[in-house]
């Protein structure tokens, strides 16, 4: 009910609102947005001010997403909405960008003002309660999507290797608890040396994969497109509901994957000491086109290709067979690895989305008490996961994802004239030679921020 008609009205209509609201950037200042993040060394900020660098901010929001929703999801996805899902993947990913880009141009803008995250522009816009009500249910939904469903996954991979889900579970637990009790900061430092290079290996192993399948590239494209527009279930009378199952499949797995228009992303961003809001927008654009648009193509791709989606299998079973298929044998290990160690890191990065949001709603004389608690929970909520159904907690992981989104775009909706501002100000800067720009991106109109 939640995920209907209605909600998917809501993203796309807030993406496409946005793109053109921000006169397309997100779009066609693509090549600009990469040349302005990824491929421009930052300077160590960490060290000058005890925040976190923006790579590293980076690394922890792919921490977060890149769990099982690029693989375990895509799989899903594929099974429940077919190949078309993919199709709506890739359109929620493009209307997402000026969604994520949107939202932390505001957390940093509101940062500027000595505000915090997404709760500060939730306040402004809506009211401190409905800030508050978020900040609540985040912490909540780090239990879900953050936690459970990762372990439930990580749990499933371990069973490849012929591990039960209680020792996985154990383990991940115990973890899981040595590397939160170290704090918010010791999370973004480990994101930043695992997501990097495990994104890398995986990415290869995919490609490989494509390469040894290309002949089957044209078939496959024909079958996402046929799937997602519906005309092959126009001739059978289903096109009502086999369009909508794929359009609503799509749409909630690619908004698990990149958690665009939930505000998340937001928490981590503003913990960098980067003060241009567009700039930080660009690298939550940079975030949605590697986590979906790439990552997620790829799993979908090697699923398709291999013919591994008519095998019968689900969630990861579907992802290891079409490894398998392009690897040999030993590829199912190598997913469920991949799997286990995104899973992970998903979970560190939503613990420390939780501890951001539960710092806001607990007053200073109880923190410590209150963090303990929190951390102490989470770590059990790791072992929870791990032995626990799937279904409820996907189901409950959609329902805070949906009450987060709400929230998050109600609040960005209503402040869309302040992105528009602020990206016309910074094309006119950058574009148009009327101002003057450092290599980090940071215009000389900062004193207007601050």
């Amino acid at each position: 009910m939640l995920w209907g008609f209605a909600t998917i009205l809501l993203v796309f209509g807030t993406g496409l609102f946005f793109t053109i609201r921000i006169k397309h950037f997100n779009i066609i200042r693509i090549v600009h947005i990469f040349k302005s993040t990824l491929f421009v060394k930052n300077p160590d900020t960490e060290k000058k001010t005890g925040s976190i660098s923006q790579f590293q901010a980076l690394s922890t929001a792919l921490a977060a997403s890149m769990g099982t929703g690029n693989i375990v999801g895509v799989a899903a996805a594929i099974s429940v909405g077919g190949p078309g899902a993919i199709f709506w993947m890739w359109i929620s990913a493009i209307f997402c960008t000026a969604i994520a880009f949107a939202e932390n141009v505001l957390g940093v803008r509101y940062k500027n003002q000595g505000g915090c995250s997404p709760m500060s522009y939730i306040s402004k816009a809506l009211h401190p309660k409905a800030a508050t009500l978020y900040a609540a249910v985040c912490v909540l939904a780090s239990f879900g999507i953050g936690n459970m469903t990762q372990t439930n996954a990580l749990a499933a991979a371990a069973g490849e290797m012929g591990i039960s889900c209680k020792v996985a579970g154990l383990v991940t637990a115990v973890l899981c608890g040595l590397m939160i009790f170290r704090g918010a900061k010791n999370v973004a430092s480990a994101a930043e040396k695992i997501i990097p290079p495990i994104s890398l290996l995986y990415i290869i192993a995919s490609i490989t994969v494509i390469v040894i399948f290309r002949n089957n590239i044209i078939e496959v494209l024909k079958a996402i497109f046929a799937s997602a527009i519906g005309y092959s279930q126009v001739a059978g009378g289903i096109l009502g509901t086999a369009i909508k199952r794929s359009v609503s499949v799509g749409l909630r797995r690619g908004i698990f994957s990149n958690e665009a228009g939930m505000g998340s992303s937001v928490l981590v961003h503003t913990e960098t000491d980067c003060k241009e809001p567009v700039q930080m927008g660009m690298w939550a654009v940079a975030e949605v086109v590697i986590d979906t648009i790439i990552c997620c193509t790829l799993t979908a791709l090697v699923i398709l290709l291999t013919g591994a989606d008519g095998s019968g299998g689900e969630g990861l079973a579907l992802a290891a067979e079409g490894f398998r298929r392009g690897l040999g044998k030993y590829a199912g290990i190598f997913t469920a690895g991949s799997a286990m160690i995104f899973a992970f890191c998903t979970l560190l990065g939503w613990y420390f989305y939780g501890e951001k949001c539960l710092l806001y709603i607990v007053r200073t004389g109880i923190r410590k008490r209150a963090l303990f608690l929190y951390r102490a929970l989470y770590t059990a909520a790791a072992f929870l996961g791990a032995v626990s159904g799937l279904e409820i907690i996907w189901g409950t992981a959609d329902i805070f994802n949906w009450i987060l989104m709400v929230i998050n775009l109600a609040a960005v909706i209503i402040l869309n004239k302040e992105v528009a501002e602020d990206t016309a100000n910074y094309t006119e800067s950058i574009f148009k030679k009327n101002d003057k720009i450092s290599i980090s991106g940071v215009s000389e109109k900062q004193k207007h921020y601050e």
